[in-house]
């Protein structure tokens, strides 16, 4: 309904089988495979043979740790399942530290993937890096000054309402301002 409303393509995050198929039922366009999802190989693996042989583009956000090998172990399994449009989303790693963002942006880890994989799209995701939105139209700049290929930003009528990461959803006004 929402595409038929918008005119909108329409993706979510898939962690298992069964959301892959479903989505593939409801005729979505685009997935992704969360960090959560991307750090277990099994997982992935099981995503992958539920892709098999379907045409949709795929997107692998980074893992929360910091490890590139994983994140390249995760895009083969797609690719190694016939997945061939295949991308990454930078959402940056998890930190113990004390610090102004959500998650560490570890901008040598998208770096490192770039340079092993130069001809794969990599998004930047500037408000699960930031966790508030005050700091996502710089992410989205430096990210854009790193020469990734796009933005995935998360965008509400009213992040007060939202059913999720609300401090960290942009309000249409502030999204077409950034």
């Amino acid at each position: 309904r929402a595409r038929a409303e918008t005119g909108l393509k329409i993706g979510t995050e898939v962690a298992e089988p069964a959301h892959v198929e479903a989505c593939l039922d409801f005729g979505l366009d685009i997935l992704w495979i969360g960090a959560r999802t991307a750090t277990n190989p099994f997982s992935v693996q099981a995503i992958a043979d539920s892709l098999r042989g379907a045409d949709i583009p795929v997107l692998v956000k980074n893992p929360m740790n910091e490890d590139v090998g994983l994140w390249i172990g995760a895009l083969e399994r797609l690719s190694n399942a016939g997945i061939t449009k295949l991308g990454a989303i930078h959402r940056g790693v998890g930190s113990s530290l004390e610090m102004r963002y959500r998650n560490a942006p570890a901008w040598k880890l998208p770096i490192e993937l770039m340079r092993r994989m130069p001809d794969l799209p990599i998004l930047c995701d500037p408000s699960h890096i930031c966790g508030k939105t005050d700091l996502i139209a710089m992410v989205a700049q430096e990210a854009m000054d790193l020469l990734f290929d796009g933005l995935m930003v998360e965008v509400h009528p009213d992040p007060a309402h939202a059913l999720s990461d609300a401090a960290q959803q942009l309000e249409p006004d502030q999204f077409f301002e950034m």
